[in-house]
């Protein structure tokens, strides 16, 4: 049986009164007193025998990034399938995550993290005890080329594959099982011999994709910027901790771009004060003080260097134009 701290999350159980609709909705939820999840992560299914373990999480919406600890036990021997959202595990090198990815890795003695990013986010892992792996090898040849060599390694990664149409007919073949106390681990054990045939079969090795890839950062990050960039308290400290990665790193991710991490903020908070003077009538000290400028004289400044015309002459001369064009679209009817 797994130990209490298998899996811990920052995930509360926001979704509690959700039908939980994954490839293990047939399972029971987890009980709080099970101790399997000391922080319950919502919209989950864990189910695990002494041979295996099957992981799944469909969360609808991560406000951010944050990181889920996996302790490993017993189990050596690891697949993992990502069906929407984006991650990274934390290996020695770590792996990027992409939705649609099948991904296997052997861990010994290893403690490694799952970080999910914002957004939607589905996986179902599947853990295999470490006794098992000798007869894997021998009655799936390809798994042995792959694993050879990584004997007196703590961790190896095999290789990864597209999740594809007949991957996806396996998968949904679980929505058709009913819970049974006594038989449903003999089931899904079975059920794993279909899943190892498709998977080792479409196996490529490879070496997994380092996490260094500034563009991806870049992305994550203008993503974050545009979601949180009127919150006071916003700072590049911040947005690094929100991507998990250094200030030094995530400054390099916008080398070369129109746009340092700071100017995206200011230039999103101005884009946005566009919006404020064309449809509202605030002032221009009550637009600085909603988008969180120094002043209403600073806001004024940064927006005439920007755009090249002050807040209130840009007010003043789109107003002008508004009644030109409703007179002119008049003419035409």
């Amino acid at each position: 049986m797994l130990k209490q701290n298998f899996v811990q999350s920052l995930y509360t159980r926001s979704n509690t009164n959700r039908k939980y609709d994954g490839y293990l909705a047939f399972l029971p939820e987890s009980e709080e007193g099970q101790l399997l999840l000391p922080i319950a992560i919502a919209n989950q299914r864990i189910f695990q025998t002494a041979d295996f373990a099957w992981i799944e999480c469909k969360q609808e919406s991560i406000d951010k990034p944050f990181s889920v600890p996996i302790k490993t036990d017993d189990y050596s021997f690891w697949i993992h399938l990502h069906f929407v959202g984006n991650g990274k595990l934390k290996l020695t090198a770590p792996l990027v995550i992409s939705s649609g990815q099948a991904h296997c890795y052997q861990l010994k003695e290893q403690s490694p993290e799952l970080v999910l990013h914002e957004g939607k986010s589905w996986f179902l892992t599947l853990g295999i005890a470490g006794k098992h792996l000798d007869g894997l090898m021998i009655e799936y040849p390809k798994l042995k080329t792959l694993i050879t060599g990584s004997n007196q390694q703590t961790e190896f990664y095999f290789g990864h594959t597209p999740i594809q149409s007949k991957l996806y007919a396996i998968l949904a073949s679980l929505q058709r099982f009913e819970f049974r106390s006594f038989g449903t681990g003999f089931q899904l054990a079975n059920w794993n011999l279909r899943l190892f045939q498709q998977l080792f079969q479409d196996l490529k090795p490879a070496q997994p994709a380092a996490d260094n890839s500034d563009a991806m950062l870049y992305h994550n990050a203008v993503r974050y910027i545009r979601q949180h960039f009127s919150d006071e308290d916003i700072s590049v400290t911040k947005i690094a901790d929100a991507m998990n990665v250094s200030v030094r790193k995530l400054s390099r991710s916008f080398e070369g771009k129109s746009f340092t991490v700071v100017g995206m903020i200011l230039e999103y908070r101005l884009l946005d004060a566009k919006e404020y003077l064309l449809h509202t009538d605030d002032t221009l000290a009550s637009i600085a003080f909603s988008l969180n400028f120094a002043c209403a004289k600073n806001f004024s400044r940064q927006f005439k260097k920007r755009f090249g015309i002050g807040p209130n002459e840009f007010r003043a001369q789109r107003r002008k134009k508004e009644p030109f064009v409703k007179k002119s679209i008049r003419s035409l009817g």
